[in-house]
């Protein structure tokens, strides 16, 4: 069989494709390229007969992360300029939303008082 056999640009398909395929749906909408938003649609769409039904929570429409580019500054708290230069140089307009604490903390229920006592070479704050 020769490529061009089965690789065809049309513009509907032939029986012998859509016969067998019950169901089978396309959603200009959601286009191929933005795989945060096909994610999103795969997680409503496992869940939307229970939603219906009211047996879970709806979906949120937006999360907090939304379909954003996501950076962190982990091991750089300077970063907020660096993300201010870099989207200058590729010409985009906007801002950042910061949606953490600025600097890395602990939780209100986590122990930062070991109970192990300090020994020789490792002193205890």
């Amino acid at each position: 069989m020769r490529a061009k056999e089965f690789i065809t640009e049309q513009n509907n398909l032939p029986d012998r494709i859509t016969k067998p395929m019950p169901a089978t749906w396309i959603i200009p909408e959601l286009q191929n390229q933005n795989a945060y938003l096909q994610y999103r649609f795969a997680v409503a769409l496992a869940g939307a007969k229970a939603a219906r039904n009211g047996d879970i929570p709806k979906m949120d429409k937006d999360s907090v992360w939304g379909e954003n580019q996501l950076v962190s500054g982990y091991m750089n708290p300077g970063v907020a300029d660096d993300i201010d230069f870099a989207l200058g140089e590729m010409g985009l307009k906007g801002s950042k939303v910061l949606v953490t604490s600025k600097d890395s903390e602990e939780t209100s229920d986590t122990g930062v008082n070991s109970p192990i006592k300090g020994f020789k070479g490792y002193k205890r704050r």
